[in-house]
């Protein structure tokens, strides 16, 4: 995960925690609803498109642990753009409004959790 801020406009994303721990901040610094999470080796989270996210702090390594490290996924047939909330980008913005939610949860399938409105 990088240590700037960003969002993807373009598709939700899959972040499947392997190895450390690691701060991560959803929501923008600068947003006073902002969440910090402690992220964990097993651990899964689910971004929708639009939210910000970035790493705070790498806490394994800083503790002589194992280093943070996490895959990245996204729905099939979608791929990732960067945005930083900067002028310019407010077109972007339009393109959520209009991407679908999950068809299956991406770890449970059919019924899982994600699909719960």
């Amino acid at each position: 995960m990088y240590s700037t801020s960003h969002f993807h406009s373009t598709t939700h994303e899959v972040l499947v925690i392997t190895a450390g721990r690691a701060l991560l901040c959803f929501g923008g610094e600068e947003n006073p609803d902002h969440v910090n999470v402690l992220a964990a080796t097993g651990d899964v989270v689910v971004i929708p498109a639009g939210v910000a996210h970035r790493l705070l702090e790498d806490v394994g390594k800083m503790a002589g642990d194992m280093p943070f490290e996490m895959v990245s996924s996204y729905p099939l047939g979608h791929s990732w753009d960067m945005c930083y909330g900067k002028i310019g980008e407010e077109e972007k913005l339009d393109i959520i409004k209009h991407l679908e939610w999950f068809e299956r949860d991406p770890i449970f399938g059919a019924n899982g959790p994600v699909l719960d409105k």
